[in-house]
């Protein structure tokens, strides 16, 4: 099966029909599910509907999430089907390997994030020990990864490892631009943020990091950056935001990169009680002196530049 097969049938420009399109795919997949819903308002007119994957463990583990909305009127398809595609897979994968994970697909991104801020409303946060969120995850040569200090909290030490990041081109950076897992970051649960993007679009990000929100917002310059990152233009209804734009590589390098450092997570963590004991938010980290991290299985993935 091909990472990629649901991504034109994800990639509706309807609202409703982009919902009725995930509904489809998760049936068709086999994947337990819950719906969780909020009413419409003057907040959100559409109101909100949630994709929760069901827990295959009870025990508390990782989330990864990722929107299935667009801006209405346009595809969507690296913005965000092309995420909704990995997460399937790996969810799929997971599952088959009785790896403990859980999956949410939330609404409203798009609107500002209101699907994931309902999401944490009525969230026990005793049932995870991090969120790694996915969005714009299927044009470019080059994994971003932005964990703002959480990258060295044990359950995502694995995945921003030295080895594992140079097999699958992946860096990690002080920016990237706001999405579902700002909700999460007043909880006090490690969060990671991931994207693809060409490799030339780093220097942009790197940046954008030197800008700091300020009191009056930032300087027009930069949005006047931003605008210049090649990715932008698969975003929003940009000439890139086409199905066809979208790259299966991209999308496996991501997805390799996720399982193997899901892999490598459990050979190093899956007996530490210090690890389980931070992970219900028992306090500071009793587990710092874990040995250096390797990785699991991580094979070489180096992909061409994408034009």
């Amino acid at each position: 099966m091909t990472i990629d097969r649901h991504l034109k049938h994800l990639a509706q420009k309807d609202p409703e029909n982009r919902q009725k399109a995930l509904l489809d795919v998760l049936i068709q997949e086999g994947l337990e599910f819950s719906l969780q819903e909020q009413e419409p308002s003057i907040q959100n007119p559409r109101g909100i509907r949630n994709y929760l994957l069901t827990p295959w463990s009870p025990e508390p583990s990782l989330l990864f999430c990722a929107h299935y909305d667009a801006v209405p009127g346009t595809f969507g398809a690296n913005d965000n089907a092309a995420a909704v595609c990995i997460l399937i897979q790996l969810a799929q994968t997971l599952k088959k390997e009785h790896i403990p994970a859980r999956f949410a697909f939330f609404d409203g991104e798009e609107a500002g994030n209101m699907g994931s801020k309902f999401y944490v409303s009525s969230l026990d946060r005793t049932s995870l020990t991090g969120v790694i969120n996915l969005d714009v995850c299927g044009y470019g040569d080059t994994i971003a990864i932005c964990g703002k200090g959480h990258e060295k909290k044990p359950v995502m030490r694995p995945f921003c490892q030295k080895k594992l990041l140079e097999s699958y081109r992946g860096q990690l950076l002080k920016y990237l631009p706001k999405s579902d897992d700002s909700s999460f970051r007043g909880l006090h649960l490690p969060v990671l943020s991931l994207a693809a993007v060409p490799l030339w679009d780093i220097q942009y990000l790197k940046a954008l990091a030197s800008y700091g929100e300020g009191l009056l917002g930032r300087p027009p310059e930069f949005e006047m950056i931003l605008g210049q990152m090649e990715v932008i233009s698969t975003m929003h209804g940009g000439y890139r935001d086409t199905p066809e734009r979208v790259s299966s590589d991209t999308m496996n390098q991501i997805y390799h990169y996720l399982l193997d450092g899901m892999h490598s997570l459990l050979f190093h963590l899956k007996d530490s009680s210090s690890f389980n004991s931070e992970s219900r938010g028992a306090g500071s980290c009793k587990c710092s002196c874990l040995p250096p991290l390797t990785v699991y299985t991580a094979p070489n993935y180096f992909l061409p530049s994408i034009a």
